[in-house]
This record gives C-alpha cells, structure tokens and sequence, in this order.
C-alpha cells in the first residue's frame, strides 16, 4: 500500500511535473507503486535526403516487492540505417559542400549505416517514510560500442512533503572499436606483424554525471523545480567515422592534409533546469509545462533550451498535448568546417555539424486515451500516439552569422506506445 499519501491534487501536480522530459526521477519519496506495470513503445525517426533512419522498439514493466520496495527493468532494440555526413570539403568554387558517408561494408546492408543497438536496464527501490532511495544500472551494445552503467537516486521530502530534494548520480564506462582502419586512441594504432594489416586500439570512455534538484509546490495548482548536474567524460572523445580537411593557406583550393577527427580527451560540463508547472482547473485541468535548460562546458559550446507544453484533457479518458522546443548551441572552440594549415597545428579539430554553432525549432503533437473500467487482472490500459517534426538550421542559431547552410537538415519522429496496469 501507499505511504503517507499526499492529498490527492498536489500528488497529481507533482507527477506531473516528474514526467517532464530529461527531468524523470526514478523515485519519488515516500510512493511506493502499487501496481505492476507494463509498457510497449514503437517510434520511428527519418530524416531528410535519405540520411539517417532508426526503428525503436521499447518495453519496460516494474511491479512491487511488498510493502515498501519496487522492481522495475526495462529493454530497447534501435534498428538505425541510412548515411551521415562524414566530412566537408570545398567545391570548384571554394563553397563548403557535406560529403556523405560511403557504402557500408557488411554485404547483407545496402545502406551507408547498418547497425542494431540493444540495451537492458534495472532497478531497485526502496521507500521510507519520507524518502525513496534507488540503485540500477545497465548494459548496451552496438557493433562497434558497448556501455556499462550504474546509478543512484535519493529522494526527500521536507515541509510537509511539500518540498522534495533529489540528488542523483551515475557512471558508465564505454568501449569503441572503430572499424575504420588507421584510428588511434590513446595507444596509437595497433599494426598485426605478421600481416601487416593497421587495426584500431579499443578505446575507452569513462562518463560521470550529479544531479542535484529541489521540487516545491507552490501552491494547489502549481509546481516549481530546480536542478544543476554536472558531468564529466574522460577517454576516446573523438568519432573515428569523421574526417577533417585540410587546404593549403597560399591555395585554398589544394587539399594539404586529411584526418580524423581529434578531439580533447576531457569533457566537464554544467548545466541548469528551471521548471514551471500550472494547472487550470477551470480549463478542465489542463496544465501547461514551460522549461528552460542552459548548458556550457569547457568545450566552449553554451547551450540554451527552452520547451512548452500544454496538457489539455477532453473527454472520456482522452489527452491532447501540443509542443514546441527551441534549442540554440556555440560552435567548439576546435571545430571549424574546414581547416586550412598542417594538422600539427592544430592541437584537436573537428568538422562534425554536431560541434557547429546552429539553432533547431520543433513541434510536437502527442494524443492519449486511457481506459479504466476494465475487468481483472487489468486495471488501466492508457494508448498514446504522437508525431514530431524538427528543423536543424545555422540560421537558427541566437546571434547567428549565417555562416552557412551546408549543416541544415529535417526529421520527423512518430511513436505510439500502450500501458498496462494490473
């Protein structure tokens, strides 16, 4: 059973304002889930041009382990097809143009990218009178990546369970084996004596990240949250699928070297989520859900996003959600598109349109029914659909110089998904 149950409104304000995108806490003091629950997501992402294509498949189910503990786990399968850009270089005409990723290796794949990732993760609960402490972890594989992780959250409740402190934290370790020849990590290339072929040395990737957030209800219909993370990864940085140009500084148009991609082997960044959550109880309970992130890091990219939501129940057990995303980013302080010089010069370089200044704008539609007089053993069955579209532009950027549009880019993102409670 439930303790020490919250007054029935502001426990509807608060998880509401849990299942903010980013901000989803494993725990939350002094719940415990008394159901077992099931969930089934298909979501497919495709972007413009015949770039990359990715099928995601999701399940998750949790249940409760008596009276103050719950058990929860959760699997994914990405199925991702398609090219990505792979390095820049400059027309005829000194213009900066993309080039795409060549065709893949594997016979079985008519696609520039074949690959399939799968990943498990668990967890365990533990609720106290007014505090929830979690531990979990998990495994994820690729063809040429593989990552372990573990985490922790802690949850409690103050001022008559009207404020809540989370601190969270997790560590995954990370190995890349690129199939690109003539990559190096850490130790160089590692060349076979007796054949002579160059293989790539495994590359390892240490990643750290703290949360530290407070929740405060403001009052019955609204709901405030903080929080500040901090991250740090050490290790191969670098993507060994991306190449840099470089063109000679007397002529422009004479490559004068190529190479991978090389980025700094430390990462630290910060970041901080303001939260806002109102609901209208005389718009029929609908709610709006306005988010703010700024992020930097020693990179020298500042990052902002801010995100609105509204959550507008209809009728009979039906949600309609309308949604817009802005987000903003500063170039690295090593990516350029193209570089001109030795790469000796240059003690990292990148020309991934990831590390580029740009700007993105996205809106969303998601709709949601549940159903709740059913016969045993099922209690609840909620069905939702949604659809996303996004545009990825220079020209977005804040204080943008336009510089170019050779990064610009478009998806889409359609998912469905059902929940089960019995």
């Amino acid at each position: 059973m439930k303790k020490n149950k919250p007054n029935h409104a502001l426990a509807k304000l608060n998880l509401a304002a849990l299942a903010l995108t980013g901000v989803m806490q494993d725990t939350n003091a002094g719940r415990v889930e008394e159901n077992y629950n099931s969930d089934f997501q298909f979501g497919h992402y495709s972007e413009n041009g015949n770039r990359m294509s990715v099928d995601i498949f999701e399940t998750a189910v949790s249940a409760p382990i008596g009276k103050s503990m719950t058990f929860s786990a959760s699997a994914v399968r990405d199925v991702i097809s398609g090219a990505s850009p792979k390095y820049n270089k400059k027309d005829n005409k000194g213009n900066v143009v993309q080039t795409m990723s060549s065709a893949s290796p594997m016979n079985w794949c008519h696609q520039s990218i074949c690959d399939q990732r799968d990943g498990v993760n668990s967890g365990l609960t533990y609720f106290f009178d007014n505090a929830a402490l979690n531990l979990g972890g998990g495994f994820s594989q690729e063809q040429d990546y593989t990552s372990r992780f573990v985490n922790s959250n802690l949850s409690v409740d103050f001022n008559k369970k009207l404020t809540t402190l989370n601190l969270g934290g997790s560590v995954a370790f990370d190995v890349v084996e690129p199939s690109t020849v003539n990559i190096g990590c850490s130790a160089g290339v590692i060349t076979n004596k007796e054949t002579g072929d160059v293989r790539d040395a495994n590359c390892h990737k240490t990643s750290q990240q703290y949360l530290l957030g407070v929740s405060q209800i403001l009052d019955k219909n609204s709901l405030l949250q903080l929080n500040m993370t901090y991250s740090n990864s050490e290790g191969y940085l670098s993507d060994p699928y991306k190449q840099v140009y470089f063109y000679d500084t007397v002529n422009p148009l004479r490559v004068s070297d190529i190479q991978s991609d090389k980025r700094p082997r430390q990462k630290n960044q910060f970041a901080w989520l303001a939260q806002y959550v109102h609901n209208f109880e005389d718009l029929n309970n609908a709610a709006l859900h306005a988010d703010y992130r700024f992020g930097t890091d020693d990179w020298g990219i500042n990052s902002h996003t801010t995100e609105l939501s509204w959550h507008q129940p209809i009728f009979a057990g039906w949600l309609v959600i309308p949604r817009f995303r802005y987000y903003s980013q500063d170039s690295a302080d090593f990516y350029a598109p193209v570089f001109s010089g030795k790469s000796k010069n240059y003690s990292a370089y990148s020309s991934d349109y990831r590390l580029a200044g740009f700007g993105s704008i996205s809106g969303g539609l998601k709709i949601a029914k549940t159903f709740t007089e059913l016969n045993k053993p099922i209690e609840q069955i909620k069905l939702q659909a949604g659809i996303e579209y996004y545009d990825h532009s220079a020209a977005y950027q804040l204080g943008s110089s336009n510089a170019g549009n050779f990064t610009d880019f478009n998806y889409y993102l359609v998912n469905a998904s059902i929940n089960l409670k019995f």
